[in-house]
């Protein structure tokens, strides 16, 4: 029961978090609110008994990916990008079709109840888990580490190109 609770808890502080990157205006007040959203999957993986996904979830995105977009806004400085008005449509594109996806997912969870099959459940140690990230998902993976490679040559391609061009 009390992990029940627990898992409340951090689904409910990732979806408030979720919510709250993209109801910010500032830049940096949305990558705050990604790093709790990242931490509070991580606590629902901890919860799940899954510690070794919840730790990659602290490393990767926490310790990785968040930092990556801070540095991102530090280069960039979005405080001199003018702020444009959008129409009508996109604005009712942005909340139609996770409001569709929403309901897909809930009419198919309502249609098909899903029961885990009985019985003994594969094992989840680390050994497993790269046996099968380095054999069946090795492709996956490595197209995974060239999409971070690139963004981080082009990280780096933007901020010496804003150096270069700095007068001062």
């Amino acid at each position: 029961m009390i992990t029940l609770a627990v898992f409340a808890f951090f689904a409910a502080l990732a979806v408030v978090s979720a919510v709250l990157v993209i109801l910010q205006k500032s830049a940096m007040y949305s990558v705050l609110y990604l790093a709790f959203t990242v931490l509070s999957v991580a606590g629902v993986f901890f919860t799940l008994e899954a510690e070794y996904v919840g730790a990659i979830q602290i490393l990767v995105y926490g310790g990785g990916i968040v930092v990556l977009y801070i540095f991102v806004i530090i280069i960039v400085n979005l405080d001199e990008v003018v702020q444009e008005r959008r129409k009508l449509f996109p604005k009712i594109f942005i909340f139609a079709v996770p409001a569709l996806l929403l309901g897909e997912i809930a009419a198919v969870l309502l249609k098909y109840k899903y029961v885990p099959a009985a019985g003994h459940e594969q094992a989840g140690d680390l050994k497993t888990l790269s046996e099968m990230l380095f054999s069946t998902y090795l492709v996956p993976f490595e197209l995974a580490s060239i999409l971070l490679l690139a963004v981080l040559i082009g990280a780096v391609i933007i901020a010496r190109r804003k150096l270069l061009h700095d007068p001062d």
